[in-house]
């Protein structure tokens, strides 16, 4: 065919009709909770002596600098503004895009899908142009929304335009970044990790570096857009590593595509053994091994995640005895010091907890993509029952949720024993993490009774995770309502260990997620199997 991008056009209006659902829950999703927080922000700091606080404290705290990086201009209300946005719409803008690029290249290859409509009169590259297209609209949205809200707010124009412009780019940036990852994996799972690897790398390296202060920040397309510095100097420059790294990942996508078989790719899934295993003659065994790389990708992640949080902690009181300003909001005793660690402690413990809520939902919806392949009937056609099938795969959620708790507690013991050369604290450590996993498995459950009694909704599974994710980063800077919070399973905890421990509301959600996991099983047992 003389033009690869043939039928380009056709097929982005093919890809906004099927996700008429989908795109505006992530604009409501994302461009929500953005949207609240620029609004909110000016009405909650609305005196300068709150703006001078949250500057003496927030915007010199170590949690903030890891999570949001380092923002220019933090003691005017439009500095805060973009520090309480950042973590939610930076994080937002680059998850969505790479679910949408993935989905609309790798899976459409891997279901077969595109198999068939390249038999029609379309390009070589149309695909991935529309995947691609796909994605930088919906960044152009994201940040057309973003600025807008910080215009809505009150906020100063070219401030407003400068962090919507950085957003945007970020967003196409890590477009690109899914792209290439499309074309390394035959898998879209195995895509999405890449993916997904390549926005924690650069979201850690940016945190890592404002902690220190260091060059760090200038590695990583997190750090180049912010560096941007809306609201306060207002450089456009640092775009310009965005634009260029942006243009070489398109260059090496469009290589690689053009280089590679329909359907296959650079990294080749190595193949199975010639005879099955025992265990792959049961149920959990059989779940087990369908998520197992899946399972393996989520602990290495966050071991490393809560390896780094850990190494961050000893730095804690060296910033407060360099900083004045902290030094007179705490105090300078080692009660205060400790303090400071605690609820350090407390967000991070916290933060990896709803974290690993992703682990737990993409694990239950197993099931569901299971159904829609087709693959479950072969395997309920057996002496298997539905029960048992349901059971498994929640089992391995379940187990698995525990396994990534677990370590996320070892790694940041770690990390702190290897820095603070104290290694007294690990068995708490753990067990502190651990104390949020009730939480974890509410989420589950929930996703388990949505894709039970509603399984053309499964997806909705993913909007409890939203609410659990703005509450987690939002919740206490917007002073939501009570009735808000208590949606999020992880409010209802005790917050170790700033807090004393007590059982008695892990154990009342683990009641829950048994009783929702039952309603799961009750809707899988009375309907039908729908695929597609």
């Amino acid at each position: 065919m003389s033009n690869p991008s043939t039928g380009t056009r056709h097929l982005l209006r093919l890809i906004l009709r099927r996700d008429r659902i989908q795109l505006p829950l992530w604009m409501v999703g994302v461009g929500g909770m953005v949207t609240t927080s620029a609004i909110t922000v000016p009405a909650v700091y609305n005196t300068p002596q709150k703006v001078a606080g949250y500057a003496a404290t927030v915007g010199a705290s170590p949690v903030s600098h890891l999570m949001s990086g380092r923002q220019a201009a933090i003691d005017t209300i439009g500095g805060i503004a973009a520090n309480e946005v950042s973590q939610v719409a930076q994080l937002g803008i680059c998850l969505m895009v790479m679910f949408q690029v993935v989905r609309h290249t790798r899976t459409e290859e891997e279901t077969g899908r595109a198999e068939l409509l390249r038999s029609t009169v379309l390009g070589r590259h149309a695909a991935t142009f529309a995947g691609l297209g796909y994605a930088v609209l919906t960044a152009l949205l994201i940040g057309g929304i973003t600025t807008g809200a910080l215009l809505s707010g009150g906020l100063e124009v070219t401030g407003s335009l400068t962090y919507g412009a950085g957003l945007t780019l970020l967003g196409i940036c890590y477009a690109a970044v899914s792209l290439v990852a499309a074309q390394l994996s035959t898998s879209a799972r195995g895509a999405l990790g890449i993916a997904g690897a390549a926005i924690a790398v650069g979201y850690l390296v940016r945190g890592v570096g404002a902690m220190q202060d260091n060059a760090l920040v200038w590695v990583s397309p997190f750090g180049w857009a912010q560096r941007m510095d809306a609201f306060g100097d207002e450089r456009w420059w640092p775009a310009l590593p965005l634009v260029v790294a942006t243009a070489g990942l398109l260059a090496l996508a469009a290589y690689l595509t053009a280089h590679r078989d329909f359907g296959g790719g650079l990294l080749q899934p190595r193949p199975g053994h010639s005879q099955a295993s025992r265990s792959l003659g049961t149920s959990f065994g059989l779940a087990l091994r369908l998520q197992r790389g899946m399972l393996i990708g989520w602990a290495g992640g966050l071991f490393l995640l809560a390896l780094i949080y850990g190494a961050v902690i000893p730095t804690i009181p060296d910033l407060v005895k360099s900083n004045p300003d902290i030094r007179q909001y705490i105090g300078v005793s080692a009660d205060a010091e400790q303090a400071l660690i605690n609820g350090f402690l407390r967000y991070i413990l916290l933060f990896m907890a709803v974290v690993c809520t992703g682990f737990s939902v993409s694990s239950v919806l197993r099931l569901r993509s299971e159904e829609e392949s087709g693959r479950a009937e072969p395997v309920l056609a057996t002496g298997v029952s539905r029960t048992r099938w349901v059971a498994a795969t929640v089992a391995v959620a379940g187990l698995g949720s525990l396994v990534l708790v677990i370590l996320m507690g070892v790694g940041l013991a770690l990390g702190y024993g290897l820095g603070m050369g104290q290694w007294d604290r690990v068995v708490a450590q753990v067990g502190a993490q651990v104390a949020y996993l009730p939480g974890v498995l509410v989420v589950a459950a929930f996703a388990v009774a949505v894709a039970g009694l509603l399984p053309r909704r499964s997806m909705l599974a993913w909007v409890l995770v939203a609410v659990v994710v703005f509450q987690t980063m939002l919740g206490q800077t917007l002073r939501l309502p009570d009735a808000v919070d208590a949606i999020s399973p992880f409010w209802h905890l005790p917050g170790v260990p700033e807090q004393p421990f007590t059982p008695v509301p892990g154990l009342v959600e683990l009641l829950l997620a048994a009783a929702l996991v039952g309603v799961g099983l009750w809707g899988y047992r009375r309907r039908d199997l729908t695929s597609g």
